[in-house]
């Protein structure tokens, strides 16, 4: 498969920045993210540009959700990040997006559950083992800097990690570096 259209573009702003930027990463460590809580899989990560700080690292990738060198309808951006203190699992939606996901073929879907929070219940969709689960993974730091932020997307918390999807953004110079932002304080407000 050839680059999707713009990798240039992203890889002379990944250079510009200091990022590591490969335009067919290791599928293999995204596909250990699988199966996601809220996100359909894509058939192909593309364009990964990575972040490397002393606690863990930041990479920005493009998910292709089309077959074959057929052109996906939309196409969006995925952060990941890893780091030791992020200790909860749960996942949360906040609107209906192209990527969401809405089969669960291997398994029962995970439990939906609300916080006790009426602003965060109201507009977001969690999901978590347990109602004490949610509210420890998104607690109140977390929850205010969201709602500051307006947040809209997926955010799915990991041992160790997380996944953002944020809606709108595209594969482009100016949302790469937007994204990478929103991943780095997410991750601080998370582990706060």
């Amino acid at each position: 498969m050839l680059p999707p259209p713009g990798s240039e573009l992203i890889a002379a702003w990944a250079a510009r920045r200091g990022l590591a930027f490969t335009a067919r990463p290791d599928e293999a460590w995204f596909r250990r993210w699988e199966p996601y809580d809220t996100i359909a899989p894509p058939s192909a990560y593309l364009s990964a540009c990575t972040w490397t700080a002393n606690q863990g690292h930041a990479v920005i990738v493009e998910p292709w959700y089309a077959d074959g060198e057929a052109e996906p309808l939309e196409r969006t951006l995925l952060g990941f990040a890893t780091h030791p203190a992020l200790p909860r699992r749960a996942a949360m939606r906040v609107g209906e997006h192209f990527l969401t996901r809405v089969a669960f073929i291997e398994g029962p879907p995970p439990p939906r559950v609300e916080l006790g929070d009426a602003l965060w219940d109201a507009h977001v969709t969690t999901f978590a083992a347990s109602r004490s689960d949610a509210a420890a993974a998104f607690h109140p730091r977390l929850r205010k800097l969201l709602a500051r932020r307006g947040f809209q997307g997926h955010i799915e918390l990991r041992r160790g990690g997380l996944v953002v999807h944020c809606a709108g953004l595209r594969p482009v110079p100016e949302h790469c570096e937007r994204l990478l932002g929103v991943v780095r304080e997410i991750v601080s407000a998370a582990i706060a």
